[in-house]
């Protein structure tokens, strides 16, 4: 039994399946809903990934570090205050105490200095009080936590009052 015209169906069918192949799915465009479920699927992952894997406290993160005193900052602005702290134009002179000058700081949260005092035998001068002047108005950046104190030295070097410059008109 012969018969041509089936072979060449079935052999049409066969083909017509290989060709079209099988239908796997999610391949056409997803809708905004589906979406959204997806991504959010992969937060939900993500959140329980990084909520195994982090004891929490161990890590400090970048916003915690930014509460926190910044040492590193503060330890700037009092340099730049010590110097010109150390040279107060007109009042250290000769005459006045030198040496080093013990400053104490007590640093508010808002990064402002809330108590400042000056070791003798600078305190009650004119040095001292131009040297606890300028260190006063240290201003860090704000922090969270208890006030912070400071002991900061000071070198004060008495220089020759200048002589009057004879073309300068009082």
């Amino acid at each position: 039994m012969y018969n041509p015209p089936m072979r060449s169906k079935v052999l049409g069918l066969a083909l017509f399946y290989l060709a079209c192949g099988p239908s796997y799915g999610g391949q056409g465009v997803k809708t905004p809903e589906e979406l959204i479920a997806e991504q959010e699927e992969l937060a939900e992952e993500q959140d329980r990934a990084s909520k195994g894997s982090s004891s929490g406290s161990d890590v400090e993160t970048d916003l915690e570090k930014s509460k926190k005193f910044d040492h590193k900052q503060a330890d700037l602005e009092l340099k730049r205050a010590a110097r010109s702290g150390a040279t107060c134009p007109g009042v250290v002179t000769e005459q006045g105490p030198s040496g080093k000058a013990s400053v104490r700081l007590v640093f508010a949260n808002d990064g402002r200095v809330k108590e400042g005092t000056i070791a003798a035998p600078f305190d009650g001068t004119q040095v001292g009080g131009c040297v606890l002047n300028a260190m006063t108005k240290v201003v860090v950046p704000r922090f969270v936590g208890p006030e912070e104190t400071i002991e900061w030295e000071i070198e004060v070097e008495a220089k020759p009052e200048p002589a009057p410059d004879p073309k300068k008109k009082k």
